[in-house]
């Protein structure tokens, strides 16, 4: 299942580069912000495979990790092209460390859990 994870990961990541450097309407900015949201997405949902924890909490949080990889793709499609002031990069960010903090905590109560 973990190269399964990682195989797919890196698909994604390959065919967001191709789509990137094909079409127009695609920036190079939104293309790299969603290359680094497949990335962050796959490197997480790749670590809950490695760690150790309840089959509840696996199944949960990578639901809610490829939930929330498909909401930052979207947002950065639809991203402004520029670092200031960007709402939508903004918004990735505060996912991204949600997701880091979550998977800390539960990594934590599952280890207390017998």
């Amino acid at each position: 299942m973990k190269n399964i994870t990682l195989i797919t990961g890196i698909i994604l990541l390959i065919a967001n580069l191709l789509f990137g450097s094909i079409l127009s309407v695609y920036p190079a900015f939104n293309m790299w912000l969603n290359c680094g949201v497949i990335a962050a997405t796959t490197v997480l949902i790749y670590l809950l495979q490695i760690i150790k924890m309840k089959d509840a909490f696996h199944i949960s949080l990578s639901f809610l990790f490829f939930l929330f990889g498909i909401i930052e793709f979207v947002l950065g499609l639809f991203a402004p092209q520029r670092y200031t002031d960007n709402l939508y990069l903004s918004v990735i960010i505060l996912i991204v460390a949600f997701e880091a903090i979550m998977f800390i905590i539960v990594n934590l109560v599952s280890k207390k859990i017998k």
